[in-house]
């Protein structure tokens, strides 16, 4: 019944802020990634073995994550995946966001893929 005023609030669902490192920590630990940015943007560059679902299709294709494992999610800074992330933890889901997104796990040093796109 108030839903809508507690997310007016800010009174969402918390998660879970995690460093590049923690992030590495939990997929190394059997965690998924959830890449939330447009598809043009993972041309370009992503981190490897993350999948994309772009924030715009997670009301639809949500159902599909499974729900046995924690799920990271990302995009360029960490804004876009932290609405993602409370969308999932109201669903249920045992969920983190990835603080700074794909720049900190860049500058932390961490792996990424970096593409380009044909003109």
């Amino acid at each position: 019944m108030f839903g809508w005023l507690g997310k007016l609030l800010g009174l969402g669902a918390r998660v879970p802020r995690i460093s590049p490192k923690e992030a590495q920590e939990k997929l190394r630990a059997g965690a998924i990634m959830i890449d939330v940015r447009t598809p043009l943007e993972r041309k370009l560059l992503k981190i490897p073995g993350s999948q994309g679902l772009p924030l715009a299709e997670l009301p639809k294709r949500w159902e599909s994550l499974p729900k046995d494992r924690p799920i990271i999610c990302q995009c360029e800074s960490g804004q876009r995946s932290l609405r993602a992330a409370e969308f999932l933890a109201e669903k249920g889901f045992e969920v983190y966001n990835l603080a700074g997104g794909i720049s900190a796990w860049e500058a932390a040093g961490l792996p990424v893929k970096k593409g380009s796109i044909q003109r």
